[in-house]
């Protein structure tokens, strides 16, 4: 039995966080900015901020920046990424600079730009020496 939408929103837990996803056959343009975590198993060009993770999934062929506190690459990204950690998995592919206090990059992966890990996310500063 169907409930009304108003009914349903009782029932979500406040405590929850917030997951977004963007499947495969859906093409965003434009930015994306919010809080929670997003996954991305389809196209997306423009710019992506969010508060949370970035899952990149191995379908996924982003062209933007992303900033984010985390960001996991199985797909394709070409932009520069910022974020407090960053991994890009076996068969995951960036063409852009990464700025991330701590960084994986796996067997099978591949990174082609620059890689600056002395940076504190959401500060967007160098710490000092």
């Amino acid at each position: 039995m169907n409930r009304p939408l108003e009914d349903r929103a009782d029932d979500a837990r406040p405590d929850a966080p917030d997951q977004g996803q963007i499947l495969p056959g859906l093409a965003i343009e434009g930015q994306l900015r919010g809080r929670g975590d997003l996954r991305i198993d389809g196209p997306m060009r423009g710019a992506i901020t969010i508060e949370g993770t970035v899952s990149v999934g191995p379908q996924a062929q982003i062209t933007a920046p992303i900033r984010a506190r985390r960001v996991d690459v199985s797909g394709e990204v070409v932009g520069d990424i910022e974020a407090s950690h960053v991994a890009v998995r076996s068969g995951g592919w960036v063409t852009g600079d990464v700025r991330a206090s701590t960084i994986a990059i796996d067997d099978g992966a591949t990174l082609e730009g620059l890689v600056d890990m002395d940076f504190e996310a959401g500060r967007g500063a160098r710490r000092p020496r």
